[in-house]
């Protein structure tokens, strides 16, 4: 293990997710076919988070995502993804999109056993907890 990532993960008491439990996951969700244009990320390292759609397979590599619309990072820096049920395309429009939580819960639960959290409009998947 990298020295910067022991010091990135100190804070967090219980860690749910490796690169490889990442990888299945977001494998089956890509293979699933389920569109998800946005889902809202947020890093061990960074009080930041980004915007990105769920990748795709093209954009996975075992332990890593593949250089492209990700930065080619392991993905056990990854704190949490949330994804909302809706969401409006243009904040300042009533027009709202769905999508399929239901089915991406669905496709967890048959892969085994996965941190998948309800929120108010959506899920979460958490890779650490404090």
């Amino acid at each position: 293990m990298d020295l910067e990532y022991q010091k990135a993960c100190k804070k967090y008491s219980v860690r749910y997710m490796s690169n490889s439990k990442w990888f299945k996951l977001f494998a089956a969700w890509a293979d699933a076919g389920i569109e998800v244009e946005v889902s809202y990320w947020r890093f061990i390292d960074s009080e930041h988070e980004e915007v990105q759609r769920l990748p795709r397979s093209y954009d996975l590599l075992p332990h890593r995502f593949a250089d492209g619309r990700f930065q080619p990072f392991e993905y056990k820096w990854i704190l949490s993804v949330s994804i909302p049920q809706n969401y409006r395309p243009k904040s300042n429009v009533a027009f709202e999109r769905s999508q399929d939580v239901d089915q991406l819960k669905s496709i967890a639960k048959e892969l085994g056993h996965f941190p998948i959290f309800d929120l108010e409009n959506g899920i979460e998947v958490r890779g650490y907890e404090e």
